[in-house]
């Protein structure tokens, strides 16, 4: 699932396809699509589920609060987010601090809070294929999502713990000022 604006900017629409490829691969496997937020693409979307004649499998919430998002990143088992652009994975580290193995494209930022075969898979932008071989992986293995999970909400807690991150900041901006002169 994901937990994005539903905006083409995020390529959900992969997401889907990626789904539908794995739906038809896994007949057998009570496979669920969550899709957590709202925006200007989100009848589009919902079409190409019908389209797709995978509908009843995917859940689209519309708008949650932000105090609710982590409740969502806790329902999801593999977490995806395969943008066309995206400055920095917000919504990637939220995944990963709740131990969540994460499928992430190779754009802007993602790559940077993610750590291929570690925390998550890393994938092209605008590629259903590569994605779903991606997922499949982890659909495959619980073992391989348990340890990209913790792995992914140890590097969450060594590098981005918000107090640690200001007291870097004022460091640097005191050593600036410090050398000011």
């Amino acid at each position: 699932g994901t937990i994005k604006v539903l905006d083409e900017v995020y390529g959900i629409d992969y997401l889907i396809k990626a789904f539908k490829i794995l739906k038809d691969k896994y007949p057998a496997l009570p496979l669920k699509l969550l899709i957590v937020g709202r925006g200007l693409q989100a009848e589009e979307l919902k079409k190409l589920t019908v389209d797709l004649g995978i509908s009843d499998d995917c859940i689209f919430t519309g708008f949650v609060n932000h105090s609710l998002v982590p409740d969502y990143h806790n329902m999801i088992c593999i977490p995806c987010f395969l943008s066309n652009s995206e400055s920095f994975g917000v919504a990637v580290l939220e995944a990963s601090s709740c131990e969540k193995p994460v499928v992430v494209t190779n754009v802007g930022g993602l790559p940077e809070v993610v750590d291929e075969g570690v925390t998550g898979f890393i994938v092209p932008p605008r590629d259903e294929i590569a994605a779903a071989a991606a997922i499949e992986k982890l659909i495959s293995s619980a073992a391989l999502r348990e340890t990209l999970g913790k792995n992914g909400r140890k590097k969450v807690n060594a590098l981005y713990d918000w107090n640690k991150n200001l007291e870097g900041i004022i460091k640097i901006y005191n050593d600036v000022l410090s050398n000011a002169d």
